[in-house]
């Protein structure tokens, strides 16, 4: 350690040999000079000063504050003019003693960088030997690791700069040039260990290399393998200095990736796992605080914002980030995601209002959707289960840490986390992602209230704004209900919202006021300004705004109770908040005490239900959304039922005409002439006023509460018009007879009225039912008149509907006729409907379903319900109305918001519960001792209230609906689905047995109803298997049952075959591997094999499944193609995500990336090994001879696409092969080649040739002219996906030949050959159009007739477009696959010869040929360099291919082979007729002689003549000579025979 000299021990000897020091010190003088910048004499002081005295004086400087300036002054004196050697020495030992002084004294970071900054200046003079030196001592510092000597990070990068421009420069002995010299240090730099300490100065001094591209990416990949051994406290800084060193987007994936893994070993992880559990371990010792993590990693999100914000946009960015977008557990972290957040533009530029167009935002959106999809692909898929390796992201957990830590104050990405929210919320048709949302702004605001303004008026916008979309209404009323208080202080949203309602139309304002429901208890304020609205709005023109007021005002009452009624009164002159009858109200709320508490209440009900009365008046529509939402509301807020009795008390009075006298009960009229009606404008049109059902049914739900309540009104006088009507029907006293005089429609429309009565006193009936009284009696005669006024009304409706038809004045918006019914003037109902929808809801069909089957009810007597109970035909009644509100209940409008209903939940649990206990449970004896029909109904409405469960309350469905109807174990049953496998195992066994010679009426109708029972059983049986989680045992115990049942029973109906698609969806749930190639295979038992070569194999008989008959077989193969489809959709997903693995395999660091590999590889097999089970399983369906129509372009289309994944399979190997050798034969894809590399092409041959032999059948061949285009358009229908797969077929074909070159591999040899199907030439066609121009002399013709054509075998042609040897075919011997092929043909080189001199010598004629314009052979034959005319004898045609390797396909059609046996035998008897020849006219074209070895480019040259001549004639002079050719051809035949 150097020691200062603070009493200047040292000056003797710093005046030793200097005489003209004039009594000053060298120090004073170099100070003295340099300051008054007297470079001259400064030079020649220090020249003259030896090297020993100034080490001195600068050991002893060094330290203090003048330290700095004295170096500036010793290097500018020793640097300045012309500098000698002994100069260069002397300046360069100051320097090596200040490098050592400078790694042995401590000094404060600005001193050392001070002193270094100096000398910087200066290094372009050095010589290139004292340069090295330096760079040697610079290079000695990082190897040391020393944090106090840092000076080397500033002084390095100044020195190999300046070497590297030097031309040469000698190290160690070695001459190089100065570009080679950095190379090799930068080399070196990057191998050598580098200290952890030094981390941060090292990246510092990186940065000022000015690296390329690919050292820095060398760099950041050794930094992130650091980065793991680092203390938090040091990443905030080395961050900065990497973010700044890097020049791609890419480079800051990598930093991001490396960033992400440390926060996730140190921090997250431990996180989540006390997220998921139920208690924490306090006792455990982490390495580093929570506190320092978390300020670590906002201050790396600050330095990746400041260093990125103007050299890296959004669109390079997402350039790198979109080869990530299907590995989402890779972006969705948590910090992954504030980082990605962190560089969107809304992060940056929250005010710029470009949300909208955030690339960034809307590629999170992609992946977390993708995530999503996940998760759904692993709920019904094992194979994708295992394929993934990982469990899936749980974004709860994540959102919910992101708003933890925002909650904190650390609000680096607010901005951008409340704009992504938004993102996910403006996504269409997106649920799930709708739903996140949703819940990340509920927690949200929740913890962040001060944000609940902003992002409530921005709902409020996009809800005005996209009337079409739901999510934002929902949003805000889960807000609602989540945060309340939040809400209402939202009061100028929430009325510019409201005055939205008075023009928006009444459906969208009635869906959007459910988030004010919850704050009306709340906020006075709100709910008197929703009030206010609604005045206004029940006055509007529109009738939808005034249903809407309605609807807005039933909901005020729902919500109404003694403390929340209270009008606001803000000042004197807004005391009275309407110019109404609530003037008094306000004023004695504001100025009467009395005690009574309810008082506020009632006056505020009383001024509601006075604004309501005025809608009494209205028409039909608007009175029945009044009666059903004050039914409604009586039933959540009882203390409703005085007001309402007294509200429409008056009006019920009305349609009934009695005598004020209660022993008078003879003068008594119901006045039906009120609710149906003609008008006096127009006789023909009919007004519908009211309905009386409606209001009875209103009426009878508020009696049976009054009883509660100690009220004064009296309504003895609305139960004694009830009790009058019951009796009247009863007694038969009141005729429901209508006018004889009376139009059809008006009858009709009594009629439908009479019925709501009589439903409405049946309720009635209900409701006032106790054990004392006998009202429960009343419904079954009731009931009865119900029948006899229901089979009247279908009576009318049929006569109606005959009177429409014959009239032809039908309505074509809505059906109805123009004498049809009318709500002041306007059509409301189709009258031909001979179903009358009933008005029950759904308490009336609980009450009855309890009332009909539970043992004991505590509304009445068994003595009173066994009369009811055993009427089948009451009972029918009552399960088919109940199935159909079930099934209504999935129709219903969106402003009910059925999916946050309790109530209807509620119900519906309920009635499931009364079937599954009471009905399901005892089907079977139902089924014996009952009624057939009505268990089959039973089933139909277990049925349809399990599909509306699921439809409307799918989250709920487990959790709430099924444990509330199935109490498995409480009862200690088998639980629902198991229940159901016996039921269905009960009756299949039963189905199986039955005799079909014991055949008659009633088996007819039993099979009916059992088919009915069975295929309601197994659509519950879907919903119920739909929500089985995987994990669940009754997954397994699902598929065992399937699979048992669809090998013992036989599935006799279409319909039935459900059970095949649910089998499919339950394989792939629970098993992987072979299963579907087995299930096509019994295909081709079911419609017979193609080829009986390509059906080698026979399905397994554990396997074998009877249900496959030929009536399900069609549905069979449709759920067959489904399953297919959804399997490779599946494996195109993991593709996707192998190309992403293989991208992050390119920039993760080297520590990281042998565990990458071996995930990809992984992915590989799997994904070859799930391909080789798909394509097995499509070999096998090819084969059998599946009918034509929709179930063969369904089975193209799956090929198609199968193809296309194939193809992009062999595209990711070809991108992984650039990087890293691949082992194909490791990733099974050689495998997989090798497979189905010939026999999936050769089975899809064998299906073009079975569709273009069948696509027109023989009889349709003879059709008449005009339907000519209709088979036209048939066939283009049936063949127009056939190029299509051939190309794709060639394409994969093209990329695994690529692949093959560039692995240097066999792959291209399990491939097969392609062949071209729509290419042939026809020896007869051209022998008959010779015959026909030596007949008639100019014309020529082509005989093409239907019977000619379909006689044809079809030979193919193949190609071979790769291989240039075997396109040579003239100069070189015939490789083995060619002496193969020929020998296939059966044919020896001697025949052939002859049959080919018998073609040439029959082409020899002159003629010209005709061209026919289906054909067009001529058009696609190809260039005459790549064919060679080659001849088979068994069909007499001859067939051009380029490599003669090809088989001709073989179809096994009995039919058609005795087509081609009596065509061979009938060419083989013209050889001799058709070889002579004949004079050649002067008009006809001569034809040039075709020798033996060009014959097939003189047959083109030919060709070419005779089709420019034939583009002259037109189709009716073809025509007119094929009636000609079909005559010649009978005539042969006839002379073949006679011969025989």
């Amino acid at each position: 350690m150097f020691t200062i000299d603070k009493s200047g021990e040292m000056s003797s000897v710093l005046h030793v040999d200097i005489p003209r020091l004039k009594g000053k010190s060298v120090d004073s003088l170099i100070r003295e000079h340099g300051e008054k910048k007297n470079l001259m004499e400064l030079h020649t002081l220090l020249e003259n000063t030896d090297t020993r005295t100034l080490l001195a004086i600068l050991k002893s400087k060094l330290g203090r504050n003048d330290s700095v300036s004295f170096w500036s002054y010793l290097l500018e004196g020793l640097s300045f003019g012309y500098s000698s050697r002994d100069i260069l020495n002397k300046r360069f030992s100051c320097v090596q003693c200040m490098l050592e002084g400078l790694q042995k004294v401590e000094l404060r970071y600005k001193l050392s960088y001070d002193i270094i900054i100096r000398l910087c200046q200066y290094i372009p003079t050095f010589p290139s030997d004292q340069l090295i030196t330096i760079l040697e001592l610079c290079i000695d510092g990082i190897r040391m690791g020393d944090r106090k000597f840092v000076c080397w990070k500033d002084l390095l990068p100044d020195v190999l700069n300046v070497l590297s421009e030097r031309e040469q420069v000698i190290k160690d002995g070695i001459q190089m040039d100065g570009y080679e010299l950095r190379e090799n240090i930068i080399r070196s730099l990057m191998t050598m260990p580098w200290p952890k300490e030094i981390a941060t100065p090292i990246a510092d001094m990186l940065k000022e290399l000015k690296l390329t591209n690919s050292e820095v990416t060398v760099v950041l990949s050794k930094f992130g393998g650091m980065i793991q051994s680092l203390n938090p406290t040091e990443l905030p800084a080395l961050s900065f200095q990497l973010f700044s060193l890097c020049t791609t987007s890419t480079e800051v994936i990598t930093l991001l990736l490396a960033f992400e893994k440390y926060f996730h070993r140190f921090y997250y992880k431990k996180l989540f796992a006390d997220m998921q559990s139920n208690s924490t371990d306090y006792d455990s010792i982490d390495t580093y605080s929570d506190n320092e993590l978390r300020e670590a990693e906002e201050t790396i999100l600050h330095h990746l914002n400041y260093c990125t914000q103007f050299k890296f946009g959004e669109t390079q960015m997402y350039s790198v980030l979109k080869n990530f977008s299907s590995v989402p557990d890779l972006i969705l972290t948590p910090f992954m995601l504030s980082s990605i957040i962190s560089l969107s533009s809304t992060n940056r530029e929250p005010e710029s209002q470009c949300s909208n167009t955030s690339v960034l935002l809307n590629f999170l959106r992609n992946v977390i959707n993708n995530n999503q999809h996940e998760e759904e692909m692993a709920k019904y898929s094992v194979w994708c289960r295992d394929t993934l390796q990982r469990k899936q992201v749980n974004l709860d957990y994540i959102l919910t840490v992101l708003i933890d830590q925002n909650k904190q104050g650390q609000d680096v990405i607010t901005p951008g986390l409340v704009s992504m929210a938004f993102t996910l919320l403006k996504t269409k048709n997106n649920g799930p992602l709708n739903s996140l949302a949703m819940h990340f702004f509920t927690k949200f605001i929740r913890k962040r209230f001060i944000f609940g303004k902003g992002v409530v008026k921005k709902l409020a916008e996009w809800m005005i704004l996209e009337q079409d979309q739901y999510q934002f209404g929902e949003c805000l009323l889960m807000l609602s209900v989540a945060d309340s208080f939040t809400l209402s202080e939202c009061d100028k949203t929430i009325k510019y919202i409201m005055e939205s309602f008075l023009w928006l139309p009444g459906d969208q304002s009635m869906r959007m006021m459910s988030f004010i429901l919850p704050l009306l208890k709340l906020s006075a304020v709100v709910r008197d300004a929703f009030i206010e609205v609604l005045r206004k709005a029940i006055i509007s023109c529109s009738q939808d705004i005034r249903t809407m007021a309605i609807y807005g005002f039933c909901m005020i009452l729902k919500q109404l109770n003694s403390s929340n009624s209270v009008r606001t009164q803000l000042s004197a002159s807004s005391f009275c908040t309407q110019h109404s009858i609530s003037t008094f109200s306000l004023m004695s709320q504001a100025m009467v005490n009395r005690p009574n508490c309810s008082r506020n209440f009632d006056m505020l009900t009383l001024e509601i239900v006075g604004q309501l009365r005025n809608c009494l008046s209205s028409n039909i529509t608007m009175k029945r959304v009044l009666y059903e939402n004050l039914q409604r509301g009586v039933e959540l807020n009882p203390k409703l039922v005085p007001h309402v009795l007294q509200f429409i008390d008056c009006h019920f009075r009305s349609f009934f005409r009695v005598s004020h006298d209660k022993k008078d009960i003879e003068d008594y009229c119901i006045l039906f002439e009120r609710s149906v009606r003609s008008t006096t404008a127009k006789a023909d049109e009919l007004e519908v006023q009211d309905n009386i059902g409606l209001l009875i049914q209103l009426v009878s739900h508020c009696l049976a509460n009054f009883q509660q309540f100690e009220s004064e009104y009296n309504v003895s006088e609305i139960v004694r018009l009830l009790r009058l009507a019951v009796t009247k029907v009863i007694n038969k006293d009141t005729y429901f007879e209508e006018e004889s005089d009376n139009p059809q429609y008006t009858k009709t429309a009594l009629v439908e009225e009479h019925m709501n009565f009589l439903e409405g006193l049946i309720s009635y009936s209900l409701l006032a039912s106790q054990p004392h009284n006998c009202t429960i009696q009343y419904i079954l005669p009731l009931f009865k008149a119900h029948c006899k006024v229901s089979e009247k009304y279908k009576s009318y409706a049929s006569l109606s509907t005959k009177q429409s038809q014959k009239n032809h004045r039908t309505n074509k918006v809505d059906g109805s006729t123009i004498k049809n019914l009318a709500i002041n003037g306007s059509v409301v109902k189709n009258s031909k409907n001979p179903n009358m929808a009933n008005i029950w809801d759904l308490p009336i069909i609980e009450k009855l379903l309890r009332l009909l089957h539970e043992d004991n009810v505590r509304f009445a007597t068994n003595d009173s319900t066994e009369p009811l109970r055993s009427n089948v035909v009451f009972v029918k009644y009552v399960l088919e109305v109940s199935a159909e509100k079930m099934e209504a209940l999935r129709n219903e409008p969106e402003y009910k918001q059925l999916t946050h209903s309790r109530r209807t939940l509620k119900y519906l649990t309920d009635v499931t519960k009364i079937l599954y206990e009471r009905c399901i449970f005892r089907l079977r004896d139902m089924w014996s001792n009952f009624d057939k029909e009505v268990a089959a109904l039973s089933c139909e409405c277990f049925q349809q209230c399990l599909q509306s469960a699921n439809a409307i309350y799918k989250k709920n469905f487990v959790e709430i609906y099924m444990k509330g109807f199935d109490f498995y174990a409480v009862n200690r049953n088998k639980q629902c689905p198991e229940v159901l496998h016996n039921i269905i195992d009960e009756f299949m066994e039963e189905d199986q047995s039955f005799d079909p010679s014991t055949l008659n009426r009633n088996s007819d109708d039993s099979n009916s109803y059992r088919d009915r029972i069975l295929h309601a059983l197994i659509q519950c049986l879907e919903v119920l298997y739909d929500n089985i989680m995987y994990e669940d045992r009754l997954s397994i115990v699902s598929y065992s049952w399937l699979f048992k049942f669809c090998q013992n029973y036989k599935v006799k109906s279409e319909h039935m075959s459900l059970v095949h698609k649910l089998l499919f969806t339950q394989r792939q749930k629970t098993h992987s591997g072979a299963f579907f190639d087995t299930i096509a295979l019994q295909l081709c038992n079911i419609w017979g094999a193609i080829s009986d070569e390509l059906y080698k194999t026979k399905c397994p008989l554990h396997f074998t499944l009877k249900s496959l008959t030929v009536e399900s077989a069609g549905s069979y193969f449709n759920y067959f193609c489904q399953a297919m489809l959804k399997q490779i959709d599946d494996v195109e997903h993991f593709i996707v995500k192998t190309n992403n693995i293989n991208f992050k395999y390119r920039i993760i660091t080297e520590d990281e990336r042998d565990m990458c590999l071996s995930q990809l590889r992984s992915m590989e097999r799997s994904i070859c090994s799930q391909l080789l089970h798909i394509s097995n399983a499509l070999i096998n369906v090819l084969n059998a001879c599946i009918p034509l129509g929709s179930s063969t372009e369904q089975l193209l289309k799956l090929v198609m696409h199968h193809y296309v994944c194939l193809t992009n399979l062999a595209k990711h190997f070809l991108s992984s092969v650039q990087l890293s050798q691949v082992s194909l034969r490791s990733t099974k894809f050689e495998v997989l080649l090798r497979d189905i590399g010939k026999s999936l092409p050769k089975n899809i041959y064998g299906l073009i040739t079975y569709i273009e032999a069948n696509v027109i059948d023989k009889e349709q061949l003879h059709i008449k002219r005009s339907n000519t285009e209709i088979y036209r358009t048939k066939i283009l229908r049936e063949t127009k996906l056939l190029p299509k797969i051939v190309l794709h077929l060639e394409t994969f074909s093209r990329f695994v030949i690529v692949l093959s070159k560039k692995t240097e591999s066999r792959l291209a040899g399990f491939l097969h050959r392609g062949t071209v199907h729509d290419f042939r030439f026809r020896t007869d066609a051209l022998k008959s159009s010779v015959e026909r121009t030596l007949s008639h002399s100019s014309e020529i013709s082509v005989d093409l007739s239907p019977d000619n054509i379909s006689e044809e075998p079809t030979v193919s042609i193949q190609t071979k477009k790769n291989n240039k040897k075997q396109m040579n075919r003239n100069d070189g011997a015939k490789t083995d696959d060619e002496e193969k092929n020929e020998s296939n043909c059966g044919h020896s080189n001697g025949e052939q010869t002859t049959n080919v001199k018998k073609g040439e010598k029959s082409l020899e004629v002159k003629t010209k040929l005709t061209k026919k314009a289906k054909s067009n052979c001529s058009n696609k034959v190809e260039k005459k360099s790549k064919r060679k005319l080659r001849s088979c004898e068994s069909n007499g045609e001859f067939a051009i291919d380029d490599d003669m390797i090809g088989e001709q396909t073989k179809f096994s059609s009995r039919r058609r082979c005795q087509d081609n046996m009596e065509h061979n035998q009938l060419t083989g008897n013209e050889e001799d007729s058709e070889a002579q020849s004949s004079p050649t006219p002067e008009n006809i074209e001569v034809l040039e002689h075709e020798s033996n070895r060009d014959s097939v480019s003189q047959l083109y040259k030919n060709l070419t003549k005779i089709n420019k001549k034939t583009k002259k004639r037109t189709h009716k002079e073809i025509d007119q000579i094929e009636p000609e050719n079909r005559a010649l051809l009978k005539k042969r035949r006839r002379c073949h025979s006679a011969k025989k």
